[in-house]
């Protein structure tokens, strides 16, 4: 579809603009307001966090992204709705900050629907939920793809700061450029929004006028508008502590059952599984899926049944001694719920090296992703570990790599590594493989220079120049947050169900269900769980069925 106004040809994407039929807008209208607009209405701002979804009856909607002096409207264009089109993308159902502004061009007669009531409208009605989503979804790439909402990240680009920053904005899907402070065009778009020239690095500009200086995660999040305020929530029916596999599973089958649902995530969705370049064996996808894809997927489908996902928050403290439970914040936020499912997963074993902390975000690395592949354009790297993250780790580095050099500690790979990645890795001339063999030092000047490491069957030690280190050892539970509260195994992963010892929280001699744990109305799921498989599959399987038992819980009261 085009449509042409005065200068400017607007290309409109059927998939991502439809036009609904008479009796899809007769149904959407059920479920909303009807209001007559004069013309020239702001319906929402560029920014915008709390805005709502517009059918058109009659007239036109402009859609604007943000122009520079001297643009016409016609320049700042973005689509035209007109009758049976409706405004809004992936931000409103998300509650993030609007990329576009939407204006009324004449007087406009439309269904005005609340984020609230486009909810139930998704719930109920599953082919128009399919085509909200479908729109939602192609026009957030479309708009990612203009570029808007971008936001400016400037400092050099090997620093582990600014990987730290991309990779937050990358994983969330967030529009960002980056610009390197060495090159004269970054000096002068610097110059312009005043950046000083003692700034410390990073510089973060995501609105005009304001910039940032190395900021924390949380703080790029609130300057985003991404940041859910807990305290408005009130008591909700569950709180899921984790938006990997297991906690995203867990809030869309909560959601869709009705429950009040929310997610806190210190990160970005997707845990360790979001990192991985490509799954292979995931039930459904033949030809593979990125866990970023999979985790972007999963929390469109939470939010679309009414889960809200509040992020970045880290969970310092549970509060288990009275109901309803507490979460409280690190940044003091707290959160009340009457059950909670806890999903923190595992994240990887480090190095017992002096030196570590030093290289961690320069050169050594606990995620295999685009981002930092493309620190090791044709270089040899390092991966260490021997199960399934670490060879899809190399075999996604191989691609990029000149060469990638396996370390594993055991006299092979590890017996829990899929065989489809095995073979491959044995297959690859870019790959080899070094058995009974670990690091013993880091070494470089700021930046990792070099790896010595040791074969333990010969006691030959080597020194092998690289700039990057892939750790992937071992899962250590992300349960410090919760001592003195639930029962956990030597190792520090929750007991559930019959592995629990004692079950004294439990009235009148009753047990913990399968997932339940010492704690009644608590619950264990995924790599936090002790004795789990460590795979996305059984993990997605424990978020789903965990919640037959949240029911129970809260029938118990």
């Amino acid at each position: 579809m085009e449509i042409v106004d005065g200068p400017a040809a607007v290309s409109m994407d059927e998939n991502a603009f439809p036009v609904l039929t008479e009796d899809q807008v007769r149904c959407v209208s059920d479920y909303g307001s009807t209001e007559s607009l004069e013309g020239g209405r702001v319906l929402y701002s560029r920014g915008a966090t709390d805005f709502d979804c517009f059918l058109v009856l009659d007239g036109v909607i402009d859609v604007y992204q943000e122009g520079r002096p001297g643009d016409s409207p016609a320049d700042r264009t973005v689509a035209v709705l007109a009758e049976g089109q409706f405004t809004g993308e992936l931000s409103l159902l998300h509650r993030n900050k609007s990329l576009v502004q939407a204006v009324t061009r004449d007087d406009c007669t439309v269904v005005r629907l609340r984020p609230a009531q486009l909810r139930t409208l998704m719930a109920n009605e599953p082919e128009l939920a399919q085509l909200v989503l479908r729109a939602f979804m192609q026009r957030r790439l479309r708009y990612l793809r203009m570029g808007l909402g971008t936001v400016l990240l400037a400092g050099p680009p090997d620093s582990g700061d600014m990987l730290r920053i991309r990779g937050f904005l990358n994983r969330i899907d967030y529009p960002v450029r980056q610009l390197d402070p060495a090159e004269d065009e970054a000096v002068e778009m610097l110059r312009d929004y005043d950046v000083r020239a003692d700034a410390r690095w990073p510089i973060v500009i995501c609105r005009p006028g304001s910039y940032m200086q190395n900021p924390t995660i949380s703080e790029v999040a609130e300057c985003l508008g991404l940041r859910e305020r807990l305290d408005d929530l009130g008591t909700v029916d569950v709180a899921v502590v984790g938006a990997g596999p297991s906690g995203l599973a867990a809030a869309v089958y909560a959601a869709s059952e009705g429950l009040s649902t929310v997610v806190v995530e210190g990160m970005a969705p997707g845990g360790q599984a979001g990192t991985s370049s490509m799954i292979e064996n995931y039930l459904g996808f033949p030809l593979g899926i990125s866990g970023h894809d999979l985790a972007t997927r999963a929390q469109v489908q939470a939010v679309k049944f009414g889960a809200r996902i509040a992020l970045p928050y880290t969970v310092e403290e549970l509060h288990c001694d009275r109901t309803p439970y507490v979460l409280r914040m690190s940044d003091g936020e707290e959160l009340s719920a009457r059950t909670v499912i806890v999903a923190t997963g595992a994240h990887y074993r480090r190095l017992d090296l002096p030196e570590l902390p030093r290289f961690e975000g320069n050169g050594i690395h606990y995620a295999a992703t685009a981002l930092e592949g493309s620190c090791c354009q044709d270089e040899e790297v390092f991966v260490v570990g021997g199960a399934n993250s670490a060879g899809q780790a190399a075999v996604f580095l191989s691609q990029v790599a000149a060469h990638v050099r396996m370390l594993v500690r055991g006299p092979a790979l590890s017996r829990s590594m899929s065989r489809y990645l095995s073979t491959r890795i044995e297959a690859s001339a870019k790959i080899s493989v070094h058995t009974r063999s670990e690091v013993v030092e880091l070494r470089g000047s700021g930046h990792l220079q070099s790896v010595r490491w040791r074969d333990d069957s010969t006691g030959e030690s080597l020194e092998t120049p690289s700039t990057n280190a892939f750790l992937m050892l071992g899962a250590v539970p992300n349960t410090a947050w919760l001592t003195g509260c639930l029962e956990t195994d030597d190792k520090g992963f929750i007991r559930v169900g019959g592995d629990v010892a004692d079950t004294s929280a439990y009235p009148d001699g009753s047990r913990p269900t399968g997932l339940e744990s010492s704690v009644p109305g608590v619950f264990a799921v995924g790599d936090v769980r002790s004795g789990s498989v460590k795979r996305v599959a059984s993990s997605v399987g424990e978020g789903s069925v965990v919640v037959a038992a949240v029911h129970q819980a809260l029938e118990r009261g």
